[in-house]
């Protein structure tokens, strides 16, 4: 196969915005299209070294993989093999059994299969999780499994054969992916048959180059280069992605591949021996920068500044030289004695595979290893999962609430509705109404607010609406006397979350509306509050409604912070906010709130009282953590809100003052 330096260089252009995205860097927002970049040329680079060899006539799938297990594996295995010390000496117990099945995933190339079942790319436990990258590697090892045995028995035909088998899987997968970012957003990121077009699209490249010269045509691979661009610095973590939106940057990696020879602008930047140097070492680079990143946050308290960041990503590169010289390329050439023959090669990688499989299966079997810390630190980290016991089975997302999920006994007590800050507090209320023959029944759902008919833009969350109609429909019917409690967290569906790795996310709120609207706008604002309120006193038509005052959210994942400031300090920091600053940032909600109060005679349950002290809303009431995130009170912490909520059951004036957060 003839080399192209300007691949190379694309390759360069592929590598950086990733790095730079997953860096932080708002202004490479959508830098994660530079895998899709990869995926492109490997689609393009894999089926030119295939058709070569069944043109020669000399195919074999051995040889095949031999070189592919030459490409990627050493290099792989020396960087998972330098993140196991940090991960035991840094990770708490959760984490470090996240990271053993992680190990164990990537033994099978399965990483991608094991992060979509978990959790997604664009969470903020994601930017800790130091082998996340390896998603993409499991993507391209899956289709080097099937694509060469699928071209191997089609090429028997023709070329044409060939290619119509190529437009049609091309074809399904695309409108696979474009289903799946509206019902299945995380499979859509991270699994093959969501991904099979862009890797298709190389192929496709290849197939059109094969046994032809290269063309040559400068707007044209000015254009693929443009489109590039404008993905990277355009798109952000809430475009719908991969998608059509994703065409641009692939239909851009195809027509640089195609038309970018050297007579072109492109091609001669491309070919830039500074562009060139980077793409050698681009396969090291992306396996390193996201360990380095990933175990600075994890080491970190607050977040790592934007100057530490970036030279984290000049580190990355300084790694990615040296092994690229010293692991890559003696590999790859047969260099090195443990693999200087096909059998040799091969025995190697089965080793290495079974000591991060047996590695892998250890932690996770040991449950994360706790006793490589105090016994303090592992019981504040454990706090993360001191939540409703109940949550996964009657808080759901993407449908409607489990109609017979109750709480308690045969006969209504109560009804909650609401989001996730209303599962959290579901079975204090249950505590609160005092009488075992009594049940409390959950109309939670997941990022749902209370709003009748809200329209959202996004997919998972259309139903919602339809779900508060069909509960205000139904509250109608059931027992007036039973008393209805509405939880949300209200201000991050005005103005957005407020957390640190959320704060560039100012769109969120407009998933909730759909309509010419832009972020906090006044339009917005004002539909959105009229909704709360408008559902609200619907409700108060028919029986007692308590409202939530908004919970204190914290900034930071109080028990992860306290654990981790033992392991690191020493000694367990408080996580806290001033009453001034959580005023500011409710203020729109407590209004809101306020007008429902005056307008029906909603009822206001305030938990300030029982948080806050001395001007201060704590993370932690005596050293024990009260959230088990950063914004959801904990199981056992929302106990400590059963003195008001009994008011909602026993008599006259129910509910705490409406001046109680006012201090």
């Amino acid at each position: 196969m003839k080399h192209r330096r300007e691949i190379d260089g694309l390759r360069a252009i592929a590598v950086l915005p990733v790095i730079l995205f997953h860096a932080g860097f708002s202004w490479f927002a959508g830098g994660y299209v530079g895998v899709d970049v990869f995926f492109v040329i490997s689609g393009y680079l894999i089926t030119t070294i295939l058709i070569e060899d069944l043109e020669a006539q000399n195919f074999s799938i051995v040889r095949f993989y031999e070189r592919r297990a030459r490409r990627i594996l050493p290099a792989l295995f020396f960087v998972m093999l330098c993140c196991i010390p940090f991960a035991w000496l840094w990770m708490l117990p959760q984490q470090f059994k996240d990271f053993s099945q992680a190990l164990v995933a990537i033994s099978f190339f399965a990483s991608n299969i094991l992060f979509w079942r978990k959790s997604g790319y664009f969470a903020p436990a994601a930017e800790e999780n130091p082998l996340l990258h390896t998603w993409s590697l499991a993507v391209e090892e899956q289709f080097y499994l099937f694509f060469p045995l699928l071209l191997l028995f089609v090429w028997r035909f023709g070329r044409r054969p060939v290619l119509m088998s190529l437009l049609l899987i091309m074809s399904l997968s695309l409108l696979l992916s474009e289903w799946g970012w509206r019902h299945q957003p995380s499979a859509n990121f991270y699994l093959l048959p969501f991904r099979a077009w862009e890797l298709g699209f190389g192929a496709l490249c290849a197939l059109w180059l094969s046994g032809r010269p290269q063309p040559s045509s400068a707007p044209l691979a000015s254009l693929g280069l443009g489109l590039i661009l404008y993905a990277t610095f355009a798109y952000d973590k809430v475009t719908p992605f991969p998608s059509l939106y994703a065409l641009i940057p692939v239909v851009g990696t195809a027509l640089v591949i195609l038309f970018g020879s050297p007579a072109t602008l492109v091609g001669r930047l491309l070919s830039q021996r500074l562009m060139v140097g980077i793409g050698l070492i681009s396969f090291s680079a992306y396996l390193w920068h996201q360990p380095l990143l990933a175990f600075a946050r994890i080491r970190s308290l607050e977040t790592p500044s934007w100057q530490i960041m970036g030279l984290l990503c000049v580190a990355s590169m300084g790694l990615a030289y040296l092994t690229w010289r010293y692991v890559e390329n003696p590999f790859r050439r047969g260099q090195v004695a443990l693999a200087s023959t096909r059998r040799r090669l091969f025995a190697m990688c089965f080793v290495g595979t079974g000591v991060f499989l047996l590695s892998g299966l250890y932690g996770h079997l040991n449950d994360g290893l706790p006793g490589r810390l105090s016994e303090q630190a592992v019981l504040l980290a454990a706090e993360s999962h001191n939540r409703n016991p109940r949550r996964d089975e009657c808080h759901v997302a993407g449908s409607t609430p489990v109609p017979e999920c109750t709480y308690g006994g045969g006969t209504l007590g109560a009804i909650v509705i609401g989001d996730s800050h209303a599962a959290a507090v579901i079975r204090s209320i249950q505590q609160a109404m005092g009488d075992e023959r009594l049940h409390v029944l959950d109309w939670t759902l997941a990022s749902c607010p209370t709003i009748a008919g809200v329209k959202s833009d996004k997919a998972s969350l259309a139903h919602c609406g339809n779900f508060v109609n069909y509960a205000l429909e139904a509250s109608r019917t059931l027992d007036r006397d039973a008393p209805l409690f509405i939880v949300n967290r209200v201000t991050a569906y005005l103005v957005g979350p407020n957390e640190p790795y959320a704060a560039e996310e100012l769109a969120y709120p407009n998933h909730y509306l759909s309509g010419p609207y832009s972020t906090r706008s006044h339009e917005y604002l004002e539909e959105m509050a009229s909704g709360f309120l408008t559902t609200a006193c619907a409700f108060a038509q028919h029986r007692e409604v308590f409202m939530f005052r908004p919970i204190p959210e914290l900034k930071k994942d109080v028990p992860l912070y306290m654990a981790r400031s033992l392991v690191f300090s020493g000694e367990v920091q408080r996580v806290s906010v001033t009453e001034a600053e959580y005023r500011e940032r409710h203020r729109l909600a407590l209004e809101i709130q306020d007008r429902a109060v005056r307008a029906c005679g909603v009822n206001i349950i305030d938990p300030l009282p029982y948080l806050c002290r001395g001007g201060r809303c704590w993370g932690d009431i005596e050293g024990q953590p009260v959230y088990y995130d950063d914004d959801h009170l904990s199981e056992s912490a929302s106990r400590v809100l059963i003195p008001a909520l009994r008011q909602a059951f026993t008599g006259p004036g129910r509910g705490m003052p409406l001046s109680a957060h006012d201090g």
